[in-house]
């Protein structure tokens, strides 16, 4: 079973889109097998690949509302047990989906831009991470905040990473705001490939290593499995998060099946 990485910020505008394909690409250059899910119905990921010359494969699988959740949670979950690695670009606001992808995910990559409308939005991220911990019981899905779009000639900019580690969470090396990476939107392809040995394609390399070492630190090796049908996979998701979310939840009784009331009923209000 692969490793999934969660992209996203509950703000739009962060560069998370970016950060996903960027990252996507980078580890499928080190000969991982990777698949890109673009979660967004915004679609930038999808409009991303429309030229077909990114290295890896996408899926669109727009995250919507309770009832779209347990089908999600099945196919993205066949996904990882085919993959080295999944990279997910979330919709960037609290919903059941972004709960149910937490309940999945190994790994949550917050982009944060040097502004206090984003820390904000930061604060509000990481306490729906803690809630998906204190569900599953365990210290998954991990973190680490990456700063973004970052303007090093400002002085937020160039505090944004001793701001973060204010957080206590692993930080990331800075993505800077450059040209480069709207070029490369524009043409299809990914920073690697447009931009090759550029500052903007170090700094992805930098943030690919960064996140393999923090898996090697963090979590256990996959071991691999056959490839589990749909429903299956699905039941065992819910399946085991169902003592911790009873725990962490007492009078709610039984856990419901579909993983729409795990997003909403055990979550409880996300926008509240």
């Amino acid at each position: 079973m692969g490793n999934l990485i969660a992209v996203g910020n509950l703000k739009g505008g962060t560069g998370k889109s970016t950060i996903a394909v960027n990252l996507a690409c980078a580890l499928a250059a080190d000969g991982a097998a990777v698949v890109l899910v673009d979660a967004d119905a915004q679609g930038t990921v999808t409009d991303w690949h429309a030229g077909a010359r990114l290295p890896v494969p996408v899926e669109s699988l727009p995250l919507g509302g309770e009832r779209d959740a347990q089908r999600w949670v099945a196919r993205v979950i066949r996904l990882k047990a085919g993959a080295d690695h999944v990279v997910v670009d979330l919709p960037p606001q609290v919903g059941s989906g972004i709960a149910s992808a937490l309940l999945i995910a190994d790994l949550f990559v917050i982009p944060v831009t040097p502004s206090g409308v984003d820390l904000r939005a930061t604060g509000k991220a990481l306490d729906l991470l803690r809630r998906a911990r204190a569900v599953r019981g365990a210290t998954k899905p991990a973190c680490m905040l990456v700063p973004s779009r970052v303007d090093r000639r400002t002085a937020i900019g160039r505090r944004i990473h001793a701001t973060l580690e204010r957080f206590g969470l692993k930080v990331g090396p800075a993505i800077r705001q450059r040209s480069a990476h709207i070029e490369a939107f524009e043409a299809g392809a990914w920073i690697g490939a447009h931009a090759a040995g550029s500052p903007a394609h170090r700094e992805i390399r930098v943030l690919k290593d960064r996140v393999l070492e923090l898996f090697a630190e963090t979590l256990a090796p996959a071991r691999p499995q056959s490839a589990p049908g749909p429903v299956e996979v699905a039941a065992a998701a819910i399946a085991e998060a169902a003592p911790a979310l009873s725990a962490a939840a007492p009078g709610l009784g039984e856990l419901p099946r579909p993983a729409r009331s795990i997003a909403s009923g055990f979550f409880g209000r996300l926008g509240a």
